[in-house]
């Protein structure tokens, strides 16, 4: 074999392959950062709303070798908020702390979704789903007290369930329009049962009240009390 040919089938890709070797054992490529949770759904349970907002966290670990940073957060709901790292060093891990107010959560078991932006490619969006459900001071067992069709000049009484969950004044408990002369309440002394009484009423027509429930944390919760006065039946001789 002639010197040229060595030279350009041996020792020149030799070099080149010895060259590219070099480069990479120098400048070895890093992995994008990756974000990982530990949890992607985070359940609270049911929350009493007189113990005040509760903390749940979250770990997350990024995997690369380069930082990754936290870029935005949202959580997607009005009760929630989310204390979250700027950045994560490489390979180590990092807490997001989730914070739930139960005043402001919806009376049903509801879920969220949060949103974590960061600046990965490989992640550049988490999504963490956050459940919970509130429970409150007190709730009316009905949606409203209804006394249907009434005639003038009569008494009526109605008798509701309030389930009562944490201490509460009876000083709290109101009629509104106040000191309606023909509507009252009447409490047991463990305020579990409410009776109204209606009448005598004069006018015909809609009647409309509301029984209000305020609470420590000076939330309100109202029932509408209804009534229809009719005009009594006249019989023809």
């Amino acid at each position: 074999m002639s010197k040229r040919k060595i030279f350009t089938t041996i020792i020149i890709p030799t070099l080149l392959i010895s060259g590219l070797i070099a480069v990479l054992i120098n400048n070895p490529q890093n992995p994008s950062p990756e974000l990982v949770l530990t949890h992607h759904h985070i359940d609270f349970g049911t929350l009493p709303e007189w113990e005040g907002p509760v903390t749940r966290s979250v770990t997350a670990r990024n995997t690369s070798k380069n930082t990754l940073h936290i870029q935005n957060v949202r959580t997607g709901c009005s009760y929630a908020e989310i204390a979250a790292p700027a950045a994560i060093p490489p390979d180590r891990e990092a807490t997001f702390h989730i914070t739930i107010n139960p005043e402001f959560l919806p009376t049903d078991e509801t879920s969220a979704t949060a949103t974590i932006f960061t600046d990965s490619p490989k992640t550049p969006i988490i999504r963490l789903t956050i459940t919970a459900a509130a429970k409150r001071f007190a709730t009316f067992t009905a949606d409203v007290c209804e006394f249907g069709n009434i005639l003038p000049e009569t008494t009526h009484q109605q008798t509701l369930t309030l389930t009562v969950n944490a201490p509460l004044d009876t000083s709290d408990i109101r009629l509104l329009p106040s000191n309606h002369p023909k509507l009252t309440w009447e409490a047991t002394p463990d305020r579990s049962v409410i009776t109204l009484q209606l009448g005598p009423l004069k006018d015909i027509g809609r009647f409309a009240s509301l029984l209000t429930v305020t609470f420590p944390n000076q939330r309100t919760l109202t029932l509408p009390v209804t009534a229809n006065v009719i005009a009594p039946t006249t019989h023809n001789p």
